[in-house]
C-alpha cells in the first residue's frame, strides 16, 4: 500500500510540474490525470487490488509498480516531446524577429540599392584582422559581370562593420551570434531582394583564394548547372588537421551514397549559387549550413556540379567550429536530418 501511495504522489507531482511548464492549466486531461494519481494516494487499495489480480497471472507487486512506471515514463515523454515543440516554435518565432531587425537597419543604411548580378556573401563572427584582406582580394568583376559584397556580422562586436565599411562593401549586422548557416540566410535573403542574380559565398577567416571565383561562377553562367560546389579535394589544400581531412572524406563519401551523386566536399564554404535555388529552399539550420544547403538543393532536382577550390589555414584567430567530435556529430545530424526532410 504504501509504495502504491510513493508513485502516485510522485505521478501526481509531475504531472503538475508538467502541466504548469507547458502552459496547459485551462486544459482538460492534465487534471483528469492528476485527478488519477491523486485518488491513487488516497485510497491505494482498488490499485492494490489490481496488483493482486496481476498475481495471478504471476506478476507481483514490483512487476505492477514498474508497469505503472513505464506507462508514466511514456506520458512523461510524450510531454516533454510536446515541450520540445513549443520551445522549436518559440525559437522559431525569435529567429524570425532577429532575421527582421537586420534586414530593417539594413534599409535603414543603405536604402533601396540594387546589388551588382553577381554578390559575394560573407559571413563573419570577430574576424576584424582577417575581413579586410579577404575583401581586397574579391575581384570587382566576373566574365564581365561587376561583383557586389555583403558581410553579414553575426553578432560580434570587435568592429569587423567598420572594417567593412572603410573597403565600400555592404555590411549587415545581426545583433544575436546564432552560427554561419543563420546569417547565411541574412545574407540570401537581402541578396534576392536587392536584384542579384547569382550569388558567391566566401567564409570570412582568408582560407579560400577569392581569385578562383571565375572559375566558380562560370558553370553557372555557361548555363551547365545551377549551383557549384567548391572542393578542396579537387584543388589544393594543406592539411593542418587529420581528423578534420579524414571527416571531409567521411561525409563526402556519405553524401555521395544519399544522393547518387559524385560530390567530393560537402563542407565547403566556396561555392556559387543561381538565386532561383535560394528562393526555392526552405533553410532552417543556424549551424553546420553547408550539408542542408547541399542536400535539399540536390533533392529538388538543381544541378549541382564541383569545381577545384584551393583551401589554406587560417591567416589568424582560431576556427569557430569547435571540436572535432561534436562538429562531426552535428554535422552528421544534419546531413540526415535534412535528408529525411526530402523524402
Amino acid at each position: 500500500m504504501m509504495a502504491v501511495r510513493i508513485v502516485a504522489v510522485l505521478l501526481l507531482a509531475g504531472t503538475l510540474f508538467l502541466t504548469w511548464f507547458e502552459g496547459r492549466t485551462r486544459a482538460v486531461w492534465p487534471w483528469v490525470l492528476a485527478g488519477l494519481w491523486a485518488a491513487a494516494g488516497l485510497d491505494p487499495a482498488p490499485v492494490a487490488a489490481a496488483l493482486r489480480t496481476l498475481g495471478r497471472y504471476n506478476l507481483g507487486l514490483v512487476d505492477g509498480l514498474t508497469a505503472i512506471l513505464l506507462a508514466a515514463a511514456v506520458v512523461l515523454a510524450l510531454a516533454l516531446a510536446a515541450a520540445r515543440r513549443r520551445a522549436e516554435q518559440a525559437f522559431r518565432v525569435i529567429n524570425q524577429l532577429v532575421d527582421e531587425q537586420a534586414v530593417e537597419d539594413f534599409a535603414r543604411e543603405y536604402g533601396p540599392v540594387t546589388f551588382n548580378p553577381v554578390t559575394v556573401v560573407i559571413p563573419a563572427y570577430y574576424e576584424a584582422d582577417n575581413i579586410g584582406g579577404v575583401l581586397a582580394a574579391i575581384p570587382r568583376t566576373v566574365h564581365g559581370l561587376p561583383v557586389s559584397v555583403l558581410v553579414v556580422v553575426d553578432g560580434s562586436r570587435d568592429g569587423t562593420d567598420a572594417v567593412v565599411r572603410r573597403h565600400g562593401d555592404y555590411v549587415a549586422m545581426v545583433r544575436v551570434n546564432r552560427g554561419q548557416g543563420a546569417a547565411l540566410r541574412v545574407g540570401y535573403r537581402l541578396a534576392i531582394a536587392h536584384g542579384a542574380r547569382y550569388v558567391v559565398t566566401l567564409d570570412a577567416d582568408g582560407q579560400y583564394i577569392p581569385s578562383e571565383m571565375p572559375a566558380l561562377v562560370e558553370p553557372l553562367l555557361s548555363g551547365e548547372a545551377d549551383y557549384v560546389q567548391g572542393s578542396r579535394r579537387l584543388g589544393t589544400y594543406e592539411a593542418d588537421d587529420p581528423v578534420r581531412v579524414l571527416g571531409v572524406h567521411f561525409f563526402g563519401w556519405l553524401i555521395q551514397r544519399l544522393t547518387k551523386q559524385p560530390i567530393s566536399d560537402s563542407s565547403n564554404g566556396f561555392r556559387a549559387i543561381k538565386v532561383e535555388v535560394l528562393e526555392r529552399l526552405r533553410l532552417t539550420e543556424d549551424q553546420y549550413h553547408a550539408a542542408e544547403l547541399l542536400l535539399l538543393a540536390m533533392r529538388q532536382g538543381f544541378r549541382v556540379v564541383e569545381r577545384p577550390a584551393s583551401m589554406r589555414p587560417r591567416t589568424s584567430g582560431t576556427t569557430k567550429k569547435g571540436h572535432n567530435l561534436l562538429y562531426g556529430y552535428h554535422y552528421a545530424r544534419v546531413i540526415f536530418k535534412s535528408w529525411f526532410r526530402t523524402i
